[in-house]
Order: structure tokens, then sequence, then C-alpha cells
């Protein structure tokens, strides 16, 4: 085999390793907050990590248990009271969608 057909040879394997561990990964969920989160409307919310918000997320809260997003989507408001959150969820893009909330107060 000459260096030519080698290194196709092993370009061939890398993207063929790749590919696979590419379809195998998945997204953990992962924590965001504590933060001051805030609901616009019912499928749309910001927290916001910092004083002043210096790191801010987009959260879906659509995946979240009825009482959780009931509390989040009609609590957490501009005009409402401070909700302090954590946010336990998976990135997609510039959006979290929530898997669960945990309160601070």
């Amino acid at each position: 085999m000459n260096a030519f057909r080698a290194a196709a040879w092993l370009g061939t394997m890398v993207s063929i390793a790749a590919g696979g561990a590419g379809a195998q990964a998945q997204t953990a969920a992962t924590n965001y907050g504590p933060g001051r989160i805030i609901c616009r409307t019912a499928t749309s919310c910001e927290l916001g990590i910092g004083t002043p918000a210096s790191l801010k997320y987009r959260i879906d809260p659509s995946a979240l248990a009825a009482t959780e997003r009931d509390r989040l989507t009609k609590r957490c408001t501009a005009n409402g009271a401070p909700c302090v959150a954590t946010v336990t969820g998976t990135e997609d893009g510039n959006v979290v969608k929530a898997t669960s909330v945990k309160f601070h107060n």
C-alpha cells in the first residue's frame, strides 16, 4: 500500500468513527441558574443570571409537569414578585427545554 492509499484509508476510517460516535451521543440534562426567571407568555420564559443579568437563557416550559408549568407561567411574570429558580433541561440552539424547576423562594 503506498502512502496515498494509506492516507485515504485512514481518512475513511476516521470519518466512519466520527460519524458513528456522533450518532450515538446524546445531550445530557444540565442545570441553569439559580437566577431570576420571568415568563412573558405561557410558552416563553427568560432566566437571567447575575445582577444585572449578564447571562440569559430562553426557557421552553412545555415539557414541565402541569403544576410546575402553571406556577412558573402564572406567578413568575414581569408584574409579579420575582421568582428565583434553577432550571434543569437540555439546550437546543438558544432555547433550554426545561424538564424540572427548583424554586428557591
